[in-house]
Parts: C-alpha cells; structure tokens; sequence
C-alpha cells in the first residue's frame, strides 16, 4: 500500500532519496526525476536487488554519482526542491515507467524521458 509507505516514510529516507534523484536527474523533467526514484523503488521491491533504500543507492556499481563522489557532494549541499518534491511523490506512489528497474543516459531500447532510458 503506497499510501502507508508515505506515512511510514522517515525524513532520512526522504532526503536520500531526493539526493539520490538530484544526482542522476537533476536538470531533467520533473517525469524523468520520478522514474529514477521509482528505479529505486522497483529496485528495493525486486529479489534482484537489496531490499533497504540506502543499501539499493549504494550498491556496488550501480549508481554513477555514487562512485563519482558526486553524490557524496549532494549529500553535503543538499538536493534541489524539485528533487525533494519528486522523492516525496516517489514514496506516495507516483511512478512514470513501470515495472522498470534499469536507465541510462541517452536513448536506445526502452522508455525515454527527457535525456534518459528507461528499462
């Protein structure tokens, strides 16, 4: 139920989700910042992935901003307003691409928004 996940949904998660997207999407439409949220939600409720949030973004390999150290930045600077409102709409159940667990800038196979695919 989404609507209890909102509910139960801690300001901590809230900001690293927001500086997760503000990462991998800011700049991007306000649908695109969604869909990489909703990534990592789809992730988090995938048996292909773990199963906590801060253990989805950190994942070895899996999110460029992370081993860039771009997302460490974010974290210290905090994320763009934009970012936060597509984080919380996440955790209510907004959700722009699906069962989609995979993106990558640039077109290609798959759901494009803005500059992304998603797959």
């Amino acid at each position: 139920n989404n609507v209890s996940l909102a509910k139960t949904t801690s300001t901590s998660d809230i900001q690293l989700m927001a500086r997760a997207i503000n990462g991998e999407a800011r700049g991007e439409p306000y649908e695109g910042q969604v869909a990489v949220g909703a990534v990592i939600l789809n992730r988090i409720r995938s048996s292909e992935f773990p199963n906590t949030l801060s253990e989805v973004i950190y994942q070895s390999g899996q999110f460029e901003p992370v081993w860039t150290g771009k997302l460490a930045s974010v974290l210290s600077r905090g994320a763009n307003a934009d970012c936060y409102a597509a984080a919380r709409d996440v955790f209510a159940g907004a959700n722009t691409i699906g069962e989609c667990l995979f993106f990558h800038a640039g077109g290609g196979s798959g759901l494009t928004i803005g500059n992304q695919t998603f797959y």
